[in-house]
């Protein structure tokens, strides 16, 4: 099984920093919003100074500050922005060192980076720098933990969800409710062959379907887009912002040619697909990809127990990323 590694623990960021004078209310999906924050009062200053100075760490500045409106629930429902993931996995984190804040769910909260003075676990490698992410509301410390410039670290007392929780990222899932095992589109997919999972992808591209297209793909590959090109100063990427959703609303047409597997000699450890797809793009400057057909490479991967196949990651070569073949 694959474990919850540092492969795994990809960070998360809110791409709207505090800018002067922008004021709007706080989004209620949990994500951030721009509104200017008040200067911590001295109470709860010397509260983060003396929290984080319990774990050896210390703080150089404060980064950024967001107003933040929590979801209703961590559960994590197909086709959805991975926000929930974020904030489930990064309280598992919180309740390491007796906080959590699942009784302030579906309020607003205020959200805090500060740049540390102490250096990440080695294990975060070639990754040095550290970042507290401190949750309040008023005066009061509701939720902490260390994270990478670009994703999730580990808490305050440096532990790796990998240790406190003892499971596979698809255990985990599962039994931290995070997943609806009985979720009715989860199950609708659980029972497609990986061809169909591939066909109802591009046809779900070429019709602009997000949620179709989310749902289609893992868990795993989904938090990616919380941190990929985030912003240095923002907890995660919001939907809109993201890279993949630029590229979406890009696309023109995705029409799909063909799919065949791959030759099972080549020793991957999940299964590839080939996938010829001719793309159209509404500008054709600003795609990683050519227009025309184009041969893509599927790794197809049964995440969860009992739901099957899902888009784990998408190639222009036939081999599979050495993370995902970790056990």
């Amino acid at each position: 099984m694959i474990r919850l590694t540092r492969t795994l623990i990809m960070g998360i960021s809110i791409l709207c920093f505090l800018l002067a004078g922008c004021e709007r209310a706080a989004p209620e999906n949990g994500s951030t919003s721009t509104s200017p924050q008040p200067t911590a009062t001295p109470v709860l200053a010397l509260k983060v100074e003396q929290l984080l100075s319990q774990y050896g760490w210390t703080i150089n500045h404060l980064l950024a500050a967001h107003t933040v409106n929590l979801p209703g629930s961590l559960q994590h429902a197909p086709g959805d922005f991975p926000y929930a993931i974020y904030w489930a996995y990064n309280n598992s984190l919180n309740q390491a060192i007796g906080l959590d804040f699942a009784p302030y769910l579906g309020q607003t909260v205020q959200a805090s980076i500060y740049i540390l003075n102490e250096p990440l676990p080695e294990v975060f490698s070639p990754y040095e720098e550290a970042r507290a992410v401190i949750i309040t509301v008023e005066d009061k410390i509701i939720g902490a933990w260390i994270e990478k410039a670009v994703g999730f670290a580990c808490s305050l007392d440096r532990q790796l969800i990998a240790d406190l929780e003892s499971q596979a990222w698809s255990e985990w899932l599962a039994t931290s409710g995070v997943v609806d095992l009985a979720n009715t589109l989860d199950v609708e997919l659980a029972a497609k062959t990986p061809e169909e999972i591939i066909t109802l992808y591009y046809t779900a591209l070429n019709a602009h379907d997000h949620q179709m297209v989310n749902a289609l793909r893992s868990r795993r590959s989904l938090t990616y887009d919380l941190f990929s090109n985030k912003d240095a100063q923002s907890l995660f990427n919001l939907q809109e912002q993201a890279s993949y959703t630029f590229w979406i609303d890009n696309i023109e047409s995705a029409t799909l040619l063909s799919i065949r597997k791959s030759d099972p000699a080549l020793g991957n450890c999940l299964p590839v697909y080939g996938a010829n797809i001719d793309f159209q793009f509404h500008d054709p400057h600003m795609p990683t990809i050519p227009e025309g057909e184009n041969l893509r490479f599927m790794v197809l991967n049964q995440e969860i127990e009992g739901l099957g196949w899902r888009i784990e990651e998408i190639n222009t070569a036939p081999g599979v990323s050495q993370r995902l073949c970790e056990r």
